[in-house]
């Protein structure tokens, strides 16, 4: 009985051993940091707004329409997510800005605008910002800028 207790007693002992360095090894705030991170479709499109900067100056007509495919099927993989919703509107909008012409131009203008406003009515005060890796660095995007950005591109499209 004696041995039985002693046995019981060290495989406590060891299991909380083991559990207290698990323990330890987590970081106090994974949690918090867990939240702030890209999603894949919010990385994704991320990345394409990136390459639309890079590329989409010598972008022919069907580049720019191909570019704003690929900004479609980012909005349908999150439609609800009010940072790619963003993202996908600052992308057409700098992609507006390739377009030769004046139709492609203001459809794309006219599409990041509803962006914009999908992306305010999703938002939330107190939403918290979301980090993603533009050129290999962390890049913190939050929404505070919405108003404003589609304030310009308003002022843009009425201007044209």
């Amino acid at each position: 009985m004696k041995l039985a207790a002693l046995l019981l007693a060290a495989s406590a002992f060891a299991l909380s051993a083991i559990v207290v360095s698990a323990c330890a090894t987590i970081p106090e705030n994974a949690g918090a940091s867990m939240a702030t991170i890209a999603s894949p479709t919010l990385q994704e499109t991320a990345s394409l707004m990136v390459s639309i900067g890079q590329h989409g100056e010598d972008a022919s007509a069907s580049d720019v329409t191909d570019f704003s495919a690929q900004i479609d099927e980012q909005v349908a993989a999150a439609p609800n997510d009010p940072f790619v919703l963003k993202l996908a509107a600052q992308s057409r909008t700098t992609l507006a800005g390739y377009a030769s012409g004046s139709a492609q131009r203001t459809a794309l203008r006219r599409q990041a605008l509803a962006e914009f406003d999908k992306a305010i009515s999703f938002s939330k005060f107190d939403t918290a910002s979301r980090i993603v890796k533009i050129s290999g660095q962390d890049t913190e995007i939050d929404l505070k800028d919405i108003p404003d950005l589609r304030k310009q591109l308003a002022a843009t499209l009425q201007a044209q």
